[in-house]
């Protein structure tokens, strides 16, 4: 704003120190009474339909917009794509694409099978129920997920939180040694109802994947840090791993999930191992990570990791077949129930357990959705197409539920299966709907052969398969990079070995979402100095030579404000303003401004707006005015709604912290204040509100002498008592200012910096 000289009639005198700002910025030439007069343009937006992006208003208007856009640009075709995502990968499908889809749909297929019947075993139900999981859910997947390599399927850390809380829910469960021949009607009946909860417990959480994806909830898995997910699955890993070792021993004892139980059971029953089961076991646990290791450390040998399970239940079948080995010790699966899977929708309701069954539905869909979601978006930037998040969400939600429907427990993503299709070159989603058919095939046809599958081939093949989520290099990590996140992954890692899986998994997240409320309710605030010869203005403690102003305080505040951190950062700039008040009056000038930096300040709420209104007050009390500096326009929206903006002032809103400073400078060399430098005073501890017992002597003074004349330069270096129309801060010393060394250089009368006369601090900060 041009200087309004027709308005001046000071008679040379400046405004009176006790007068408000606003009054001498009118007093001193630079305001007009008139309300319709600004010192700048703001482009606040008076649209009525304009909302601040986080309001639900505004979220309801883009969902608007989106459906508009759709209506007004799709074709029959992109709406078909729309609703069944496989149109996207049908319509750009290329003939060679079929041997690398179908290569990497057999391949998966020969590896879920035997995982399968080990993880369905793992869960506690029958062998089949792990078949049934890796059948009609692809087949759905396929045709409604918008990730064309995840494998979807039931996986370990699912069966292990499944089979750990329906045993809660059902102790008589824990009796069953083999779900596929309980032995007795009354465990039959047992049996059966435990399958109903695994029914029920799919339904629920296939309606909370569907309700996320729906209303755009995915969000929420950003509270389960990868410290929370590794941890967890680390010690999950070890707690499966245990609970399978009693296959490969041959030894017979009831399910337990914590450490210090699993190992006194063995402790005590180790004296009935079968050396048989024991030599079986052990024997293919060697041959699947030889398979392994081989297929991830040559491209020659890829190959071997996926047929790897199926190999050692061939080598199983054929000891079964040809060596009578169930004869001589080695317990076998059976019975395993011939034919696709019959309609379980009516298992649904009632819902008895629906208490006991929901928050072990949520627990379940945050960790499979996490997982799965993580892999499809790996999957997706490493094959260059784009993964709809929401939508891809709906489509693990749909397939759950027509597992539900079909006698399948709740089914994800798998890690390693997911590795291996993407491995052996599969391209869309036609993949997964061949190892669906390859499962289906099995079910037709192969059951009875598998149902001689010996019991410790399953144990080897969990056991082999989970040492993929010992997670430990990421602790080592964690323990270099940012100890809270350590001492996260330890708490989830240690309770759920030691104190139980759901229960352990809550502590570590309680414990994540403590870490964002404290990081949310003590943020990040700055003392702010402007770096010397520039025109930019920086934290001090990360920039030890930027320069303070005598009666001007910066302060930043680096995140968006509301009522669970505004006290924290009340607290902060009292602390802030207590010691730039001594340090100013040393140099013979009063704080007369506290300029805001609210660059990075995305947000306020009706709290934080309320605490800024009395933070105001009480510095205008004092003499001291807030000014505003680049504050967003949602902020100013925001701001004028509550009162705020008027109470400040226009005036006093500015686009940058340098435009801030040389207006305030300017007005404080209208009113004649000057100041002796003195580069031996130290500046007080930043954000102390303890004040020094004692000021050190200073040569600072005020000077009483009329002010210093205020000309403009247009180019050029300012000399003392100018100020520049580029941006530079305008002088405050007077003519008779000393030679000023600091660790930012050494500046003489007649070689002056452009702006005030700046103090450095230097190391003196801490």
């Amino acid at each position: 704003m041009k200087r309004n000289v027709s308005n001046v009639d000071t008679g040379g005198v400046p405004a009176p120190l006790n007068s408000s700002p606003s009054t001498r910025l009118i007093q001193n030439g630079y305001g007009d009474p008139k309300h319709d007069t600004e010192r700048m343009e703001f482009p606040f937006p008076e649209d009525p339909r304009f909302h601040p992006r986080d309001s639900l208003k505004g979220a309801w208007e883009k969902v608007k917009d989106d459906h508009q856009h759709r209506v007004a640009t799709f074709t029959w075709l992109d709406w078909l794509a729309f609703f069944i995502p496989c149109v996207r990968w049908l319509r750009t499908y290329k003939r060679s694409y079929l041997l690398n889809d179908f290569v990497a749909g057999i391949s998966v297929g020969f590896m879920v099978v035997p995982q399968g019947l080990s993880y369905a075993n793992l869960a506690g139900l029958p062998s089949v129920y792990g078949l049934y999981g890796a059948f009609l859910p692809c087949i759905v997947y396929a045709l409604v997920g918008s990730s064309r390599q995840l494998a979807v399927g039931p996986v370990a850390v699912t069966s292990l939180l499944i089979g750990t809380k329906l045993k809660e829910i059902l102790p008589a469960s824990a009796s069953i040694s083999n779900p596929n021949a309980p032995g007795s009607p009354e465990l039959e009946a047992v049996q059966e109802k435990y399958n109903q909860l695994a029914i029920q417990l799919a339904f629920l959480v296939a309606c909370l994947y569907t309700g996320v994806g729906v209303f755009r909830l995915g969000f929420v898995t950003n509270f389960l840090s990868h410290a929370v997910i590794g941890g967890f699955t680390s010690g999950a890993a070890i707690t499966i791993g245990l609970s399978q070792v009693k296959y490969i021993l041959g030894i017979s004892i009831p399910r337990q999930d914590r450490l210090q139980d699993q190992a006194r059971t063995y402790v005590e029953n180790m004296h009935n191992l079968k050396w048989q089961e024991f030599i079986m076991g052990t024997t293919f646990i060697f041959l699947l990570v030889t398979f392994k290791e081989i297929g991830k450390r040559s491209k020659r040998f890829k190959w071997l990791r996926p047929i790897g399970p199926l190999t050692v239940c061939i080598i199983g079948l054929c000891a079964v077949y040809i060596g009578k080995v169930q004869y001589k010790g080695i317990k076998i699966i059976g019975t395993i129930k011939a034919g696709l899977p019959s309609p379980t929708i009516s298992w649904w309701f009632p819902m008895p357990d629906i208490a006991e069954l929901f928050p072990t539905a949520i627990v379940v869909m945050l960790v499979d959705l996490l997982e799965s979601t993580s892999i499809a978006r790996a999957l997706a930037r490493k094959n260059n197409y784009e993964l709809h998040a929401n939508q891809e969400i709906v489509g693990l939600g749909l397939a759950n539920f027509a597992g539900a429907i079909f006698n399948c427990y709740t089914t994800t993503g798998s890690f390693s299966r997911s590795a291996v299709n993407n491995e052996s070159g599969a391209k869309t989603g036609l993949a997964c709907f061949i190892t669906a058919w390859v499962v289906g095939f099995v079910l037709i046809f192969l059951t009875p052969v598998f149902a001689n599958l010996p019991y410790c081939t399953l144990g080897a093949i969990i056991v082999s398969s989970i040492v993929g989520l010992l997670e430990y290099e990421q602790a080592i990590y964690l323990w270099k990079v940012n100890k809270l996140d350590w001492l996260v992954w330890m708490a989830s890692f240690l309770g759920v070995l030691f104190i139980g899986v759901e229960i352990g998994l809550g502590i570590a997240i309680g414990l994540g979402l403590l870490i964002v409320i404290y990081e949310s309710a003590f943020p990040n605030t700055a003392l702010v100095g402007r770096i010397p010869g520039t025109t930019i203005w920086r934290n001090v403690k990360q920039y030890p030579n930027a320069q303070l102003a005598p009666g001007l305080l910066v302060f930043r505040i680096d995140a968006p404000i509301y009522f669970a951190n505004i006290q924290w950062i009340k607290e902060r700039l009292e602390g802030f303003v207590s010691a730039h008040r001594v340090w100013s009056q040393e140099h013979g000038v009063p704080l007369e401004y506290v300029i805001l930096d609210f660059s990075p300040v995305t947000h306020i709420d009706a709290t934080a707006l309320h605490t800024l209104e009395t933070v105001v007050e009480n510095l205008a009390a004092q003499g001291t005015q807030v000014v505003l500096a680049n504050p967003s326009q949602e902020i100013i929206s925001l701001m004028r709604r509550g009162g705020l903006f008027e109470m400040i002032g226009r005036d006093f809103v500015f686009i940058t912290v340098n435009e801030a400073v040389t207006f305030c400078s300017r007005q404080m060399a209208e009113r004649g204040y000057a100041i002796k430098e003195d580069n031996t005073t130290s500046y007080p501890h930043f954000g102390s509100r303890r004040l020094p017992a004692a000021l050190p002597p200073t040569s600072s003074q005020l000077d009483s002498s009329s002010p210093t004349s205020v000309t403009e330069s247009t180019s050029g270096t300012p000399a003392a008592g100018t100020y520049s129309t580029g941006g530079a801060v305008p002088a405050v010393a007077g003519a008779g200012s000393q030679v000023v060394s600091g660790s930012g250089g050494s500046h003489s009368q007649n070689q002056q910096q452009p702006g005030v006369q700046l103090t450095t601090t230097g190391s003196q900060r801490h």
